[in-house]
């Protein structure tokens, strides 16, 4: 695991940031800018059809083709 996901895990597991990056040797600023990341992941979706990551809002599943037939 990079020192980016170590220290992610550790603030996922109650570490503050600040700590989680001292503890693995990682700036605070590389880590909230991961944590920036982390979050914006949340808000994003694949593209059903091409497979490409956009907003989740974005994509009407109403329109799309049904896969079953």
């Amino acid at each position: 695991m990079s020192r980016t996901q170590q220290a992610l895990a550790l603030w996922r597991a109650g570490y503050t940031p600040y700590a989680a990056a001292k503890e693995v040797g990682l700036s605070p600023t590389a880590l909230y800018a991961a944590i920036k990341r982390e979050e914006a992941k949340g808000n994003m979706a694949s593209c059903p059809c091409c497979g490409s990551v956009v907003p989740a809002e974005k994509i009407n599943r109403e329109v799309l083709k049904d896969r079953q037939s």
